[in-house]
C-alpha cells in the first residue's frame, strides 16, 4: 500500500469552478488509483480533479472583452 494513498471521501484541496476559488473537497471517485471526481464541501459541487489547477485568462483576452463593452457604450456629451 502506498504512503500517500487517497481514498473516497478523503479531504483534497482542488479548485471549484462554480465557487471560482481553490476549496477544500472530497473525493468522490477513484479510478486505477488516481482521483477523477471530487465534491466542493462549499458549494457541493461535483466535478472533475482539477488538481488545483483553475481557468485561467489572458490578458488579452480580458482586454478583448473589455474593448468589446466599451464600443457598445454611449459616446460622452461634449464639454462647451
Amino acid at each position: 500500500m502506498k504512503e500517500n494513498s487517497v481514498d473516497v471521501g478523503d479531504l483534497i484541496d482542488d479548485y471549484c469552478p462554480r465557487c471560482r476559488l481553490l476549496l477544500s473537497h472530497d473525493v468522490a471517485a477513484i479510478v486505477e488509483g488516481e482521483v477523477k471526481k471530487v465534491r466542493c464541501r462549499t458549494c457541493l459541487n461535483e466535478h472533475p480533479y482539477r488538481r488545483g489547477k483553475g481557468r485561467r485568462k489572458e490578458k488579452d483576452d480580458i482586454k478583448s472583452l473589455w474593448d468589446q463593452v466599451l464600443s457598445k457604450m454611449p459616446k460622452p456629451p461634449k464639454k462647451q
